[in-house]
């Protein structure tokens, strides 16, 4: 737990925690809305965060920059320039969404006509993510000691 509250810090002036509760909350928001017009309709991004996953069959990945931009976050307080990877590589991920052009189903594709707001919102929390773990804890801050740790030093 002591992790957790080391990564959500809300200091009023940190703008790497703004970023990561602000990205939070827009990858929230996102599945209420609708992420994709076809030509048959609309697909909410509640649908596209559940079925998401299996793109990987279909060589369609970026559903899997979400576990990378969550795994940045857990790494970001421990191993900082670790997570400065795993998180830009997330991005990099999260951009194959603007390549496609059609969503499988049972009886015909769904040719994507245009981007909704959900995937506008997926993708900036996935940037406002990436920011916050670029930006978040120095060295110091990684590898100072736990409160009430004593040193050999200390009487």
């Amino acid at each position: 737990m002591n992790t957790v509250s080391r990564i959500i810090r809300f200091d009023l002036l940190s703008l790497p925690g703004l970023s990561l509760f602000l990205g939070g909350l827009l990858w929230v928001m996102s599945f209420t809305q609708v992420t994709f017009y076809t030509n048959h309709g609309v697909v909410m991004g509640y649908w596209v965060a559940a079925t998401g996953w299996l793109g990987f069959g279909l060589f369609q990945f970026a559903w899997y920059a979400n576990l990378l931009e969550l795994l940045g976050v857990l790494l970001m307080s421990r191993y900082p320039n670790r997570a400065m990877v795993v998180v830009v590589l997330g991005v990099l991920l999260a951009g194959q969404a603007f390549w496609f052009t059609e969503i499988p189903g049972q009886k015909a594709n769904m040719q994507i006509v245009d981007l909704g707001m959900g995937f506008w919102m997926w993708y900036a929390s996935i940037v406002l993510v990436t920011l916050g773990v670029i930006f978040g804890p120095t060295e110091e801050e990684c590898c100072s000691p736990p409160v009430g740790y004593k040193t050999s030093n200390d009487a």
